[in-house]
């Protein structure tokens, strides 16, 4: 049986958000499960439409799989911005010296 256009839509979804959290894990970005600050909200919450809507799922997968842990979100990825300024916060898995 074929799926619908729901299952197709919701999978899809589901294979970006894969992705997503694979960026922020590799890239260093840790988000704790408490409230985001609030001056970063917007920008999380268009990060996820931001990687719904990219073209560039088979080169993020790419390079997901070659990327060292620490590394920049390669520059096609349209949350870069916004993944190197939450880093810059601090939310990051990084142990401080």
């Amino acid at each position: 049986m074929a799926k619908s256009i729901f299952e197709t839509t919701i999978g899809a979804f589901e294979d970006r958000m894969m992705l997503r959290r694979r960026m922020l894990k590799v890239t260093g970005v840790e988000m704790k499960k408490r409230r985001i600050p609030e001056v970063i909200e917007d920008e999380i919450r268009d990060s996820i439409i931001n990687c719904y809507e990219c073209k560039s799922g088979d080169a993020c997968m790419t390079w997901l799989e070659k990327a060292e842990k620490g590394a920049p979100p390669p520059e096609f990825c349209p949350n870069r911005d916004t993944i190197l300024r939450i880093k810059s916060m601090g939310h990051t898995d990084e142990i401080e010296k």
